[in-house]
């Protein structure tokens, strides 16, 4: 692979530094788009066999979601998620995909969106769409998992903080038990998650967390303590700002 120092370095791969990922490929890094861009899945399709049959990285994921090697397969793997529930209305669909209770879904909301978009009912089913009507679907999906374009670097020009943490962690060991992922109440089990919880058992959080990598209501209660006294908004979410107070304790 052709990243300087960095061995074992595989298409799929995540490095977080300071609650920002970056997704490399065969030949490009891409960072700070949105989720779905940096990762090729402009669906926001989760890690799950069903993902990887339609061509995303196996044993690969950034938080929860798939990574598929380009823009593409990505859109296609959208079209093949719907039409392999062809029988579920535009409704029944979204509610599928969308569900209420999972961040700031409304599926209702999202398949009014989309009937408005092809100009039909939330009641039709999927089989009832023409290609083109299922291909428009897949558009529409896409707006509403967002899309925005970040920055895509190439192995000559990386920018300088992830060049000299390559360095500093060439391995995929070193990486792994270094990374600092953005994180929150019901993020997978990740190493990057003891992170957190070192640095805040190290900050004077106590009782003292289980360095576990699991990020549950315990971990959230010391984000937040953390959070308030750094002069950060309390929402215990471990994000960029978070990362570099973590880091200067």
């Amino acid at each position: 692979m052709p990243w300087g120092m960095a061995q074992e370095m595989e298409p799929g791969d995540v490095v977080s530094i300071l609650g920002i990922d970056h997704v490399f490929y065969e030949d490009v890094m891409r960072t700070r788009g949105t989720p779905s861009w940096n990762n090729n899945n402009p669906g926001n399709i989760v890690t799950s066999g069903e993902a990887e049959n339609y061509g995303a990285y196996q044993g690969k994921r950034n938080d929860i979601f798939a990574i598929f090697p380009s823009e593409e397969q990505g859109f296609s793997a959208i079209r093949r998620f719907l039409l392999r529930r062809k029988e579920k209305t535009i409704l029944q669909m979204m509610q599928v995909y969308a569900p209420s209770g999972h961040g700031s879904n409304n599926p209702e909301v999202y398949a009014q969106k989309v009937g408005a978009a092809l100009g039909v009912s939330t009641n039709t089913l999927v089989s009832q769409l023409s290609e083109e009507q299922v291909t428009e679907f897949a558009r529409e999906v896409q707006r509403i998992e967002g899309w925005r374009e970040g920055q895509v670097h190439l192995p000559d020009d990386l920018p300088n903080d992830v060049n000299d943490w390559l360095t500093e962690f060439p391995t995929r060991a070193e990486r792994k038990a270094a990374d600092q992922p953005f994180a929150k109440q019901g993020s997978p089990k990740a190493d990057g998650i003891k992170n957190i919880q070192q640095r805040l058992n190290d900050f004077g959080w106590a009782p003292t967390l289980v360095v576990d990598g699991i990020f549950g209501p315990k971990t959230e209660a010391a984000a937040k303590w953390f959070q308030a006294r750094n002069g950060l908004s309390a929402d215990g979410i471990v994000g960029n700002n978070t990362w570099k107070k973590l880091a200067q304790a």
